[in-house]
């Protein structure tokens, strides 16, 4: 193989690298919203557990605050109704009587009410219980998962190292001047310097080239570029030629 066919594979080799540094590279910059969004799952179970706790934390405090109330209005009505023999007038007696009705139908009321609170705690702690299920799944889910994330990364990490140190080894096979075009055509094209030309059709713009450009480029004999893209251009069969029919 002549030392022009040499360049254009290295080039071929090179834009391989390339393409599949960036697409490590890729892989790995979509690392951190992954990593985001398992977290904003075990949040959002979490928010849930802790939302039902304050619901049933709440319940108990109110029952337990018209536990209390309702012990001391019925400790009253029973000063109140031990007064009633002492009173003389029935003025004071019909007064004092009314006040002892009214104070138990509101201890009546408060009694309903703690009975609800009671009714609803049971079916708050049932619901409590399976959030705190749903929470520890998720936090078991999200520790496997991240684990995942951690290996996909080492993994892309140490690919990527293999990928730079095959680049540096390229580099050195290519000279500086068409080094310098190769980088200048990637940063304009995508990531996307060299091209092959199947037929008579540019691969990476999808456009025919000239009849002969692409006898000229079936010698590799010289550095050609797209007419349309611009991109560096070979013909396949040129730069990686079949292999011989066995003898």
């Amino acid at each position: 193989m002549s030392s022009l066919r040499e360049k254009l594979k290295t080039l071929e080799e090179l834009q391989q690298i390339d393409l599949d540094s960036n697409e490590v590279r890729a892989e790995l910059e979509t690392l951190p919203a992954k990593r985001a969004e398992i977290d904003q799952r075990v949040a959002e179970a979490r928010r849930a557990y802790d939302e039902e706790k304050s619901r049933v934390e709440g319940n108990e405090r109110e029952r337990r605050q018209l536990e209390s109330l309702l012990a001391m209005e019925r400790d009253k009505v029973k000063k109140w109704e031990g007064r009633l023999g002492e009173i003389r007038t029935p003025r004071e007696y019909a007064a004092l009587s009314r006040e002892i009705d009214i104070a138990k139908k509101t201890n009546d009321g408060q009694s309903e009410q703690i009975k609800a609170l009671v009714a609803s705690a049971g079916e708050l702690q049932k619901t409590l219980e399976g959030k705190a299920d749903a929470l520890a799944e998720r936090e078991e889910a999200n520790e496997a998962e991240l684990k995942g994330l951690e290996e996909r990364q080492a993994a892309a990490q140490q690919r990527l190292a293999e990928l730079d140190a095959r680049r540096a080894e390229a580099v050195k096979r290519v000279d500086p001047g068409l080094l310098s075009k190769y980088e200048n055509i990637k940063r304009r094209r995508a990531g996307v310097a060299v091209a092959q030309v199947i037929g008579m059709t540019c691969d990476g713009c999808h456009r025919h080239i000239p009849p002969q450009l692409a006898i000229t480029l079936q010698r590799a004999n010289s550095i050609e570029t797209c007419p349309n893209c611009h991109r560096i251009i070979y013909a396949a069969e040129a730069v990686n030629p079949p292999a011989p029919p066995p003898a």
